[in-house]
């Protein structure tokens, strides 16, 4: 028998239910997009699959029509990493799965200029493995490789992985630090862009409206000289920490810095107080300037204690990997920006 702790998926993975009860148990209170429990779930391993009809548009048009039609018995299915795990533990019941892996195009992975557009179904290994993407975004392949393992990696996907908007996301607090945006194809063949920070809402809530589904994510490359550094802190499977650091130096000081945190809230953030304690500074400043960073992390972000640890221990390790990331990042900056 196998044991798994999850958190409840309170807005039925999409964000598109509105109310939701365990199936196994319809007299269960409804619960609240913005709450935040952890439900233990025994016996995963012998539980089966719900029925369910699977759908295969051949285009984001098709499938936006799908799902249009089928209100909140449909849902998007692509990699399926975490979608089939809650629909096996009776956490959602969607009698639809809208299948978008085979839509031509939407695997794809290109570069335009200095913007890298990465398909919604587009897989963490292939992310991994492009040989462009690792020359121009290193960081970020750096960042797929603490992605679960391998052979999660090579099922989940980028666009999948953002829509479930689980806190303890490693690619959502990376791409927030690197400014990235998500195209967002509506019915009718209406398109929108919004901003990784401005995507997720709370814990599994983002802003996808009914029949809207993640057609790409676009990363902005770093502009010359800058060093993005990703970090984390884990204890069980999923992390307890992420932060992701990006700076850029000139003239021997710190021109640019952007800090996110995740994994320790409902979303990720970008901690503009540090980021600000951490600007201009030279090499000569910047243990102090590091300390401060840290301490104000502390004191703006609001942990959510769960399994990872409380409210408190949660805060005082994001100040931590604050400091300890932006360590890593600006010091090798800094070295270069001053020729050493």
């Amino acid at each position: 028998m196998v044991r798994v702790v999850l958190p409840s998926i309170l807005t039925a993975i999409s964000s598109r239910s509105k109310n939701w009860r365990p199936k196994n148990d319809p007299q269960a209170p409804v619960h609240g997009a913005s709450a935040w429990t952890e439900r233990f779930v025994t016996e995963v391993a012998d539980v089966k699959l719900p029925p369910f009809t699977l759908h295969r548009p051949s285009s984001t048009s098709a499938a936006t029509e799908l799902l249009h039609e089928l209100g909140d018995d449909g849902v998007i299915y692509c990699g399926g990493t975490e979608l089939l795990l809650v629909m096996k533990l009776g956490l959602s019941d969607f009698g639809h799965l809208v299948d978008i892996k085979r839509i031509p195009g939407l695997d794809s992975i290109s570069v335009t200029g200095d913007i890298l557009r990465i398909g919604a179904a587009a897989t963490h290994r292939a992310i991994e493995m492009n040989q462009e993407i690792g020359e121009r975004w290193p960081g970020l392949v750096m960042m797929t490789r603490q992605v679960a393992n391998v052979r999660v990696r090579s099922v989940g996907t980028l666009g999948g992985n953002l829509a479930f908007a689980d806190p303890a996301s490693d690619p959502a607090t990376f791409l927030l630090a690197l400014d990235a945006s998500i195209e967002i194809r509506g019915v009718d063949g209406v398109l929108r862009r919004v901003s990784v920070g401005d995507f997720h809402v709370s814990a599994y809530q983002t802003v996808l409206r009914s029949a809207e589904l993640i057609e790409a994510i676009l990363v902005p490359a770093p502009v010359d000289g800058t060093m993005v550094v990703h970090e984390r802190i884990r204890f069980h499977e999923r992390p307890a920490v992420t932060v992701t650091v990006a700076g850029t130096a000139k003239d021997g000081r710190v021109s640019d810095v952007r800090v996110s945190v995740g994994s320790v809230g409902p979303v990720p953030i970008r901690v503009a107080e540090a980021e600000a304690g951490l600007r201009d500074v030279e090499s000569g400043s910047l243990e102090l300037a590091l300390k401060g960073a840290a301490e104000v992390t502390e004191a703006v972000v609001e942990p959510i204690g769960d399994l990872n640890g409380s409210v408190e221990y949660k805060r005082h390790l994001a100040g931590i990997l604050v400091g300890r990331a932006a360590g890593r990042c600006l010091r090798q900056i800094l070295d270069v920006s001053a020729g050493t």
